[in-house]
């Protein structure tokens, strides 16, 4: 009895030993820097693309306001490349599973509870029961496309649905990934980029009527039909660990400031949902090109300041819309259109700092102690 306590003792601190020996890759801070332009893009998008149509500003500079709302496409395609990137080296077993939702919690959850308190007394009409139930498992974007229920309580937190719904399926979308050698790697990311392209998926938010070559009454839940995005960059950072040297082979400083323009140029000029869709490519091609760490622009986006940015974007993207809801009851018009974007910001990062952080930490380190015990 005692000799078998002992072995199941001794196994268990020896797989504690293996998964702390884990050596974490090294940080990919130009990608942390992006994020910082994925929320600003969603930001301007809501403040600034009504404005411009009013104000009759240059076509390309509204075009590119009124895509703004790409920036969440962005954030699907960095989720999939960097929890990849995260756990490449991890042994994907219950003791993961575990520390890998707690983490996922860790992160998302404190800032989304601030925003669906900051947001209640600026509620535009009441929630029932079910509404409340939904929004705070996170599952209110589980729905048909054409169905709003995802804007319920914070309507940027439809996104966090989405994303939630991809952090449950990711330890078994990793565990296929690992099994593809580099050829069929490359053509599940070129698959993926097909069909965010034929059926314009990084045009698909909660209410859409319809979708190309898709019956206008599809059931498709959204988390489904915005999963290319993130398996997409999935199989880019997959693409990096088989390959580590391939995108310093194909490319350096020029290509890093040519798939920008490319980007940036697809926001200013396109209208159609499947021309939005090519963002959504490009900007996977440069986060894999900005992962292999050198150029002007991995050198600007690793900056302290935009790190800084880049990890209040979560906080930036959350809060925007409960603060312009509260600025506008506040401030008198037209000051609150003017000022709402700074106080966001300036709020985002105070959140990041002094509650985002430390909350993390709190949660995580009360959930090791109890792990350990």
């Amino acid at each position: 009895m005692d000799s078998k306590l002992d072995i199941t003792v001794d196994v268990a601190k020896v797989s504690h030993l293996t998964r702390s020996a884990v050596k974490r890759p090294p940080s990919l801070p130009a990608l942390t820097g992006l994020r910082f332009f994925a929320a600003l893009a969603v930001l301007l998008y809501h403040y600034g693309a009504g404005f411009a149509e009013r104000s009759g500003v240059p076509s390309p500079l509204a075009h590119m306001l009124h895509n703004g709302y790409l920036g969440v496409s962005l954030f699907f395609v960095l989720s999939g490349f960097i929890l990849t990137y995260t756990h490449q080296r991890d042994v994907l077993d219950r003791r993961f599973l575990a520390d890998f939702y707690m983490a996922r919690f860790a992160r998302v959850y404190p800032v989304y509870l601030l925003a669906l308190l900051i947001a209640l007394p600026v509620l535009v009409r009441p929630l029932s029961p079910a509404d409340v139930a939904a929004v705070l498992t996170m599952v209110q974007s589980w729905t048909p496309p054409q169905s709003s229920t995802g804007y319920l309580w914070v309507m940027q937190a439809w996104t966090l649905s989405v994303e939630m719904a991809f952090y449950l399926f990711f330890p078994a979308i990793l565990l296929c990934a690992k099994q593809l050698n580099a050829v069929t790697t490359g053509l599940a990311a070129a698959a993926a980029a097909a069909l965010i392209l034929i059926f314009g998926l990084s045009s698909v938010p909660p209410g859409t009527p319809s979708i190309p070559y898709l019956s206008s009454s599809t059931e498709l839940p959204i988390p489904l039909l915005r999963s290319a995005e993130f398996i997409y960059g999935v199989m880019l950072c997959r693409l990096t660990v088989l390959y580590p040297h391939l995108n310093k082979a194909i490319g350096g400083n020029l290509l890093e400031l040519l798939l920008a323009a490319i980007a940036v140029a697809t926001l200013c000029f396109t209208s159609d949902v499947q021309g939005k869709a090519l963002f959504t490519v490009v900007v996977g091609v440069l986060i894999f090109q900005l992962a292999g760490g050198y150029g002007a622009l991995t050198a600007l986006l690793s900056s302290k300041p935009l790190i800084l940015l880049g990890g209040a974007s979560y906080a930036l993207y959350l809060l925007q819309g409960p603060l312009r809801a509260i600025c506008e009851q506040y401030i008198p018009h037209p000051f609150d259109r003017f000022l709402s974007p700074v106080v966001t910001i300036g709020a985002a990062i105070a959140a990041f700092q002094f509650w985002e952080q430390p909350c993390r930490r709190m949660l995580l380190s009360a959930y090791r102690s109890m792990a350990n015990r």
